[in-house]
């Protein structure tokens, strides 16, 4: 496991603004088909280590993440966020632990 992704801070998808501000995801993305990948890796390799090192961190990095893809958060979206958050938590917990990761019956890739 890799010791080097310790806080959101050393996400490569997290970064500063200028007054300081951490920017828990990116902004003003184009949207190219190659981010289907590039997305599975930021949870998959990037979160998963942070998550091996700091749960708690993990949960903030994953549910800041999310509400910053959407722009809305009123209570109603923090709370379903709050639950995603800790069930990925949960599931990354149970992954380490040797067991089989979840498909979806019938998946297409968009």
């Amino acid at each position: 496991m890799s010791a080097t992704i310790q806080s959101r801070e050393h996400l490569s998808f997290t970064k500063r603004d200028p007054e300081g501000r951490l920017i828990n995801w990116p902004r003003n993305n184009p949207g190219v088909a190659a981010d289907w990948q590039k997305g599975i890796e930021f949870f998959e390799s990037e979160v998963f280590d942070l998550a091996t090192h700091d749960e708690t961190e993990a949960f903030n990095a994953i549910q800041f993440a999310i509400a910053g893809m959407g722009g809305r958060t009123t209570n109603l979206e923090l709370g379903f966020i709050d639950r995603v958050a800790r069930a990925a938590v949960l599931g990354l917990r149970v992954i380490r632990g040797g067991a089989a990761r979840f498909e979806p019956k019938d998946f297409e890739e968009i």
